[in-house]
C-alpha cells in the first residue's frame, strides 16, 4: 500500500506546485483592482500551498508509520465505503450543471442545475445525515448555512461567480 500512497501524494504535490507556480502573481505588489485587495491569485496559491504540504505530510506518515499486512479492500465492507464516497460525489458533480440535452430547436432538462450552492448544501446535508448520523436539526442547519456562507464568501467576499441554480435563473434565490 505504501507506494500507492507515496504516488498518491507526489502527484498531489506536483499538481500544487503547478498551480503555485501559475498563480505566483499572487505577490505582485499590483496584484488587486482596490486598496487593500489581494487579487483574484491569492486564494489559489494558499490553497495550493495547503494542498502540497497535505501531501507531503501524507508521504511523510505513509514512510515512517508501520503498515498492515492486510490490505486495503480486504472485504466487501471495504468496497461499499468507497462506493459511499464515490457514488454521492459523481452524482454531485453531475447535478451542479443539472441533467439533461440540447438540440438545435429545443433544450431538454430532465433535472434543472443545482448551481454550486445549493448542490453542496445538499452533498453535505446529505453526508451529514447518511454517514454522520447528525441530527436533523443540525442537517437543516447546513443545508441553510452553507449556501449562504459559501455565497458570502465566494461572490461577495473573492468576487468569484460559481454555477447558479435554476432558482436563480427564476429570481428566486441570489445563487
Amino acid at each position: 500500500m505504501r507506494p500507492y500512497q507515496v504516488g498518491t501524494a507526489a502527484a498531489i504535490i506536483l499538481i500544487a506546485a503547478v498551480a503555485m507556480f501559475d498563480s505566483r502573481a499572487a505577490f505582485n505588489p499590483s496584484a488587486g483592482t482596490a486598496p487593500g485587495d489581494v487579487g483574484a491569485r491569492w486564494y489559489p496559491f494558499w490553497a495550493a500551498a495547503i494542498m502540497g504540504v497535505a501531501a507531503v505530510v501524507v508521504v511523510y506518515r505513509s514512510l515512517v508509520t508501520p503498515q498492515a499486512a492486510e490490505g486495503v479492500f480486504s472485504g466487501r465492507d471495504s468496497v461499499f465505503a468507497v462506493l459511499k464516497l464515490a457514488i454521492p460525489m459523481l452524482l454531485y458533480a453531475t447535478l451542479i450543471g443539472g441533467v439533461g440535452w440540447r438540440t438545435e430547436e429545443f433544450t431538454y432538462t430532465v433535472i434543472p442545475p443545482l448551481g454550486f450552492y445549493i448542490g453542496t448544501a445538499v452533498y453535505m446535508g446529505g453526508f451529514a445525515w447518511w454517514i454522520g448520523r447528525y441530527k436533523i436539526w443540525s442537517v437543516a442547519a447546513i443545508l441553510v448555512l452553507f449556501p449562504l456562507v459559501i455565497y458570502a464568501a465566494f461572490e461577495l467576499g473573492f468576487r468569484v461567480n460559481l454555477p447558479k441554480s435554476f432558482l436563480y435563473d427564476l429570481g428566486v434565490l441570489p445563487f
